[in-house]
Parts: C-alpha cells; sequence; structure tokens
C-alpha cells in the first residue's frame, strides 16, 4: 500500500478555504478575455516515487467570463499531461462562479495527479516534464503551461 504524501495531505487540507477565496479574486477595470489564462505557480515535490507519491500543481487563473469548470462530474476541465509518452490525465473542476452570471473570476487552483509511472521500468530513474492547460464550459482552450523536469525513480 503507498504511503500518504505529507506534502499534498497539507494541502488537500487547506484546499476548501483556498478555493472559497479564490473565486472572490473578480479583476478591476480592464476587462479580461473570456479564454481562461493560466500560470504555474509551483509544482511539489520535485522527485516523485512511481505509483507512490503524488505530484501538486499550484496553478494561477483568470477567466473573463467565469465560466470555468462543469456542473456536470464527468466533464473534464484540467488537463496535466506527461510529456514522455504523451499520457494526459483529466480532471473536473465544479464550476467557480454562478452558471451564467458572465463575471471576471481569477484565482489558484491545486490539483493532485494522484501517481504516475515509470516509462522504462528497468530505468534508475527518469525526467518527466508536464503539460498543463484548462477548457471552459464556452470550449475556450487556455494557454498551456509547463512544469520544469521532475525526477521520477521506481518503486
Amino acid at each position: 500500500m503507498a504511503k500518504p504524501d505529507p506534502f499534498a495531505a497539507k494541502l488537500l487540507s487547506v484546499l476548501p478555504a483556498m478555493l472559497m477565496l479564490a473565486g472572490c479574486g473578480a479583476s478591476g477595470s480592464d476587462p479580461l478575455p473570456p479564454e481562461p489564462v493560466i500560470e504555474l505557480q509551483a509544482v511539489n515535490p520535485s522527485t516523485i516515487v512511481a505509483l507512490q507519491d503524488s505530484i501538486v500543481f499550484v496553478l494561477a487563473y483568470t477567466d473573463g467570463d467565469g465560466d470555468l469548470g462543469f456542473p456536470e462530474a464527468d466533464s473534464a476541465a484540467v488537463y496535466i499531461t506527461d510529456e514522455r509518452f504523451p499520457l494526459t490525465e483529466r480532471f473536473h473542476l465544479a464550476p467557480l462562479a454562478p452558471e451564467g452570471a458572465a463575471i471576471a473570476i481569477t484565482g489558484v487552483l491545486i490539483v493532485v495527479l494522484p501517481r504516475t509511472i515509470m516509462k522504462d521500468p528497468t530505468a534508475a530513474s527518469e525526467q518527466a516534464i508536464f503539460s498543463i492547460r484548462v477548457r471552459d464550459r464556452a470550449g475556450n482552450w487556455s494557454n498551456t503551461e509547463q512544469s520544469g523536469a521532475l525526477t521520477v525513480l521506481p518503486d
């Protein structure tokens, strides 16, 4: 059984409060574009044990019309691609503003990739780079952000 990642556990314990604060950060006088814009602020840890450790991505976002997130649990809004394969993991995101509100929103998202794998199981380690982007309800894609190289160790 995989041991829990203490960093991910700490972040997940404050996630509800951070998401509530994130939705309150509407922009000032300059209108934001309707397409979401993201900025990768942090990725932790930088060394991961395959099939055991979680990877935490911290993303700042803006969206000019507030249509980030989906009410349907089977709709994905966050896409994280492991560029070694490429293999894309999709994540649901609940609406960050009331549907139909058309308000500018800014905030921070914390996305946890629960595990990753080795591409070459015989390797002593691998370098993995992840690309992240989000999609809003109108089908607009954000820019793509890319992590630095993370070290993946065999389990």
